[in-house]
């Protein structure tokens, strides 16, 4: 990993780049969450963070509370938290704890032969449909525990690159169809591959695609060929949402992520996302937040400026 000042002076955001492991140039890193604190200084850990490569991280030993996307996270023994790209983030070290991280690409899931891309992309739809935070029992964190230490030797290995670089992939994707397969069998419904959720995933790819333009549940509605009412009991099975708070809550996530990471303006913001006058804009955020986009912006700063005085 990199790490690496925004663009912008004044951003409360680090930007963190992947930087393979050297000396093999791997996309994939598995190590100790003391090896981790290892890698820079106490400050870094303690900044908000988003970073271009997904992280799992494991609770072995203590607890802590990530923050990913603006919400925590406690987590214990046995807790599991994916960090996807993009995504917002802050460590917690306030406490002392142990346990395991592995980092990786988007494209490491895939051999750089590709052969089959029917199988890839149910890989990837299992990715995709990982829970940020997940709570094994015994046998599984014990199995995971396991898969960790393996991928760690296996990043060790004295093998040519590539044979490395495939023992490492095919772990991770282990790794990854487990973690789905748990969490399948806990929801006790066979989500992944149903008509259901393959529909909903065609929702919420539309959506990440055009949050920032369009607003309204008929508009994808529309691109689903379903009724509106058909869209949120969809959104309602999966997410547990309608349809209506699923844009909403995207909108807001977006603007969080633009009013931490960014000095613009608040219309330019509002603009941005779609909305025509500042006035609606504040509306929404404060309806959805509890707070103006100025005070959160504040409230962002503050917490950086406290943060950067606990001791790691």
């Amino acid at each position: 990993m990199d790490k690496m000042n925004s663009h912008q002076k004044k951003s409360n955001i680090t930007e963190v780049k992947f930087k393979a492991p050297a000396p093999a140039r791997l996309s994939i890193e598995a190590l100790s969450v003391d090896d981790l604190k290892a890698k820079a200084p106490p400050e870094h850990f303690n900044s908000l963070q988003r970073a271009d490569f997904f992280r799992l991280i494991g609770v072995v030993d203590g607890h802590t509370r990530l923050m990913v996307d603006f919400a925590d996270h406690p987590a214990k023994a046995g807790d599991w938290v994916l960090i996807r790209p993009g995504q917002v983030m802050r460590y917690d070290f306030s406490q002392s704890w142990a346990g395991w991280m592995v980092v990786f690409r988007p494209d490491s899931l895939f051999s750089s032969v590709r052969h089959d891309s029917t199988a890839e992309l149910t890989l990837q739809q299992h990715v995709d449909d990982l829970a940020c935070q997940r709570s094994l029992d015994s046998a599984q964190h014990d199995w995971m525990n396991c898969s960790l230490r393996q991928m760690i030797a296996d990043g060790a290995m004295a093998v040519s690159e590539t044979l490395r670089a495939d023992l490492l992939r095919l772990q991770l994707c282990s790794t990854l169809l487990r973690l789905s397969l748990w969490q399948s069998q806990d929801l006790a419904r066979p989500l992944t591959g149903s008509a259901t959720l393959r529909k909903f995933n065609r929702f919420r790819d539309k959506l990440e695609a055009d949050f920032s333009t369009q607003h309204q549940v008929r508009y994808y509605a529309n691109v689903l060929g379903i009724g509106e009412r058909s869209l949120s009991r969809l959104c309602l099975a999966v997410l547990g949402l309608s349809a209506k708070a699923c844009i909403a809550q995207r909108l807001t996530l977006e603007a969080k992520r633009l009013l931490a990471h960014t000095t613009l303006p608040v219309q330019t913001i509002g603009n941005q996302l779609g909305f025509d006058e500042a006035t609606n804009f504040v509306k929404h955020f404060r309806q959805h937040t509890g707070m103006t986009p100025l005070a959160f912006r504040r409230s962002i700063a503050e917490t950086q400026r406290d943060g950067a005085a606990v001791a790691v």
